[in-house]
């Protein structure tokens, strides 16, 4: 298969609210983009591309993915489908070539053909994430994992919807894992509040998990509608409730809740760190593949030959 959506394919990245926040946010103009051949209906290829002050295209903070959607004629042919593929990947490919990419675009993980990309000059390197279906089984999961969530229920950790008024707290539990994993989300109490707004608690969902004295250990933030699949976006934990189990009592929820709300599975966005990769798998997801495409020039060697250089650095 060169595709693995069906005709109509749609993700949380594509929602309007969605590509305000990115506009006001980071500063960036979204374009969508649906491209044709011969002014025809189908097939056609749907893309949200959002574009720097110097109209090249880029890939905003906190997005895991470019989100595409390829709309094929009413079909079962393999060769017809492949045709049609491969002439509106390269009208979209053209669209890149034609603006300009700055750094790097991740694909979601349902393109598996980016080979016009790599005909019209960027480099494609692969990475990974997990997907989880819902209804999801506790069952399924490793032994470490219902350890922990039974540890933090027996205990009177409790989770909940988050609202406006928690966002404060959230934020304390972002921020002491940023300070911890050396990294920033770069992200404030009015940011979620502007995405909030802009998505309503319903796509823009909080989850917050507080123990028994009522402090908020642990929080998450999932972008979800019904029908689609919903998304990991932010989290974090404090660093006195890291044993506690909130953490997985957090994700249970959700997963709950994700599925009582109609999203069709949910995506963790991303295992492409050892650390990452191991808190991932014990949910026993599905490991899945996607794309990212850059523009092969002397920056992107650059980039590239600093990596090698660490990797290799770190081995001595």
């Amino acid at each position: 298969m060169i595709f693995s959506w069906p005709i109509g394919y749609r993700s949380p990245l594509m929602l309007e609210g969605w590509l305000e926040f990115n506009r006001y946010k980071w500063g960036l103009k979204p374009v969508k983009v649906q491209l044709t051949e011969d002014e025809k209906e189908l097939p056609a290829i749907e893309a949200v591309l959002y574009l720097d002050r110097r109209g090249r295209i880029v890939q905003p903070p906190l997005n895991p993915y470019l989100p595409i959607a390829f709309h094929p004629t009413p079909t079962d042919k393999i060769t017809r489908l492949y045709r049609q593929w491969q002439s509106m990947s390269k009208l979209l490919a053209e669209e890149f070539v034609k603006r300009k990419v700055k750094g790097s675009i991740a694909f979601p993980p349902e393109v598996i053909d980016v080979r016009q990309w790599q005909w019209s000059g960027f480099l494609a390197q692969v990475r990974y994430t997990f997907f989880i279906d819902l209804p999801y089984n506790l069952g399924l999961a490793d032994h470490s994992v219902r350890k922990q969530v039974n540890k933090a229920r027996r205990v009177g950790f409790i989770c909940q919807i988050g609202t406006k008024d928690m966002l404060s707290e959230v934020i304390a539990c972002l921020a002491e894992t940023e300070v911890r994993q050396r990294f920033s989300y770069r992200l404030d109490v009015k940011d979620l509040e502007l995405a909030l707004n802009l998505l309503g608690e319903e796509t823009f969902r909080i989850y917050v998990c507080r123990s028994s004295s009522g402090e908020v250990a642990s929080a998450r933030i999932i972008l979800s509608a019904p029908g689609l699949r919903a998304i990991d976006w932010v989290a974090g934990t404090k660093k006195q409730f890291l044993s506690s189990g909130a953490t997985q009592l957090v994700i249970s929820y959700a997963l709950t809740d994700l599925a009582e709300q109609g999203a069709k599975g949910f995506d963790f966005a991303g295992a492409n760190l050892p650390t990452v990769s191991a808190a991932k798998t014990v949910w026993a997801g599905k490991l899945v593949p996607y794309y990212v495409v850059r523009p092969l020039n002397l920056r992107t060697l650059g980039v590239l030959g600093l990596r090698i250089w660490q990797q290799i650095r770190r081995r001595k």
